[in-house]
């Protein structure tokens, strides 16, 4: 565990020299403040000026959702770019000969970001947040934005061939939190095209609070993750 703990601070050292991917650690509390104080200023000074003061008051939740997710995809991304920065080095194939080995080197490059930002998740949400969550809504937030950072880690480094790639493909991957709002802005039959994703039943979850969704979302990401973890691996073989 020491060495893969070690295999992490290798890769903090990395990030720190890295002006992009310090800028993607700081981008949440950025967010979070335009949040938290420009959307009640903006509501205050210009909206209510034309009547419409009060317009946003309803949408309040989805700044949360998106901050949390926003959170738990960066936090979680810059892990994957790290590991193409090392595939293009052509350092990644030697480090995963070091003692920690395979295990090691996922759990240090994609996992431990992931549990990281469901914690950095926990400590912004009360923050930023506009409106006052609850425990429950607050655990659901942080384990479904962190598994979908994870899963954006994955599928970063399993179809991208480079560093720079990889930055097109995370910004088309942020789609696939974006998933969660259809349940609220889609209507009819084509709101099923996006089922297989798992933060749509997230989605589902948070509107009509059936505990059944959060189960089908569980087993999507279970699956997301297996089948992007194979292709993870086949990365290095």
């Amino acid at each position: 565990m020491s060495a893969t703990c070690k295999m992490f601070g290798f890769m903090v050292k990395q990030i720190t020299r890295d002006m992009m991917m310090i800028m993607l650690v700081i981008a949440p509390f950025l967010v979070g403040s335009i949040f938290r104080f420009g959307v009640p200023i903006f509501e205050e000074k210009i909206l209510a000026g034309f009547g419409y003061g009060s317009f946003l008051v309803p949408y309040y939740d989805f700044f949360s959702w998106l901050l949390a997710i926003l959170t738990g995809m960066m936090f979680a991304f810059i892990g994957g770019l790290v590991v193409l920065g090392e595939i293009d080095d052509g350092i990644a194939k030697y480090i995963l000969v070091t003692p920690p080995g395979e295990n090691g080197y996922l759990l240090s490059r994609i996992l431990l970001p992931g549990v990281i930002s469901g914690a950095m998740t926990a400590v912004i949400l009360p923050v930023f947040a506009l409106t006052k969550l609850s425990i429950p809504v607050i655990f659901v937030m942080v384990i479904s934005s962190s598994l979908c950072g994870i899963i954006t880690s994955f599928l970063v480094v399993a179809i991208s061939s480079n560093k720079v790639e990889g930055m097109a493909v995370g910004k088309l991957s942020g789609l696939f939190g974006i998933t969660f709002f259809v349940p609220f802005f889609i209507k009819g039959a084509v709101r099923y095209v996006f089922i297989p994703f798992p933060m749509y039943h997230v989605g589902v979850w948070s509107k009509d609070e059936t505990p059944v969704s959060l189960f089908i979302a569980a087993v999507l990401f279970a699956i997301w993750g297996a089948v992007l973890l194979k292709l993870f691996r086949r990365k290095f073989q």
